[in-house]
């Protein structure tokens, strides 16, 4: 049925808005905060576009927590299912680049890295779309030599939520918790494309966002 109903036009419209409108209602009920708040507003001011990355356990809170203003652009399958998703985290205020992470790889990243030479942010899930879990593949890597850009690793966490069974354990406040967004230091661009150097650069990325998804976890643990 649901699948019949994304398929049209009418139906993805009422359905993304629905599940637009849920995820904002549940949004609005945590208490969120930002770990270094004025670290993070500096750092926004001052770019001229970044790879943003995070884990597809965290991708639920994301496109709320993202500044508007500094809008984050993420690939999108145009299947029916990326249609669905896509036009649902648009009503949040992230815009679409329409490709694929596994075919046609090479019109995904083309279409990403003219986002980030217009000084705006692309947005990836290394570990998406199907895992293996907080193992990045080798992509932010490759966009962010391809484009000269930094990368940004970020991650939240909350006091109390729920993980959705599945290959990534996604994760969802609870309502009422107390939510926390945590962003890392900037990753400089491979100086190379050389595989080797891309597969070092992947490594130290693994290590980056696992590091701040573990902060934002401990933060939230110890109630800071």
């Amino acid at each position: 049925m649901l699948k019949r109903l994304i398929r049209t036009k009418i139906g993805l419209f009422c359905l993304s808005w629905i599940v637009a409108f849920i995820v904002m209602m549940l949004m609005l009920s945590v208490r969120w905060r930002t770990h270094e708040a004025t670290r993070f507003r500096d750092m926004l001011a001052s770019h001229d576009g970044f790879v943003l990355v995070f884990w597809h356990e965290r991708i639920l809170s994301m496109p709320w927590l993202w500044p508007r203003r500094h809008a984050m652009t993420a690939l999108q399958s145009p299947h029916p299912d990326g249609r669905m998703l896509a036009h649902t985290v648009n009503h949040l205020g992230v815009r679409t680049v329409w490709g694929s992470s596994n075919r046609n790889a090479l019109s995904g990243l083309r279409g990403m890295k003219r986002i980030l030479d217009s000084g705006r942010v692309a947005a990836v899930t290394p570990d998406g779309p199907r895992g293996p879990a907080r193992v990045a593949a080798m992509g932010p890597a490759a966009l962010s030599h391809l484009a000269g850009k930094p990368i940004l690793p970020v991650a939240w966490s909350a006091n109390r939520f729920w993980r959705v069974p599945g290959w990534d354990g996604m994760m969802i406040p609870k309502p009422f918790s107390r939510g926390l967004f945590v962003v890392g230091e900037m990753i400089p661009p491979p100086v190379s494309g050389g595989r080797d150097t891309l597969e070092a650069h992947r490594a130290i990325l693994d290590e980056a966002m696992n590091a701040v998804s573990d902060k934002a976890d401990a933060l939230c643990r110890d109630g800071e």
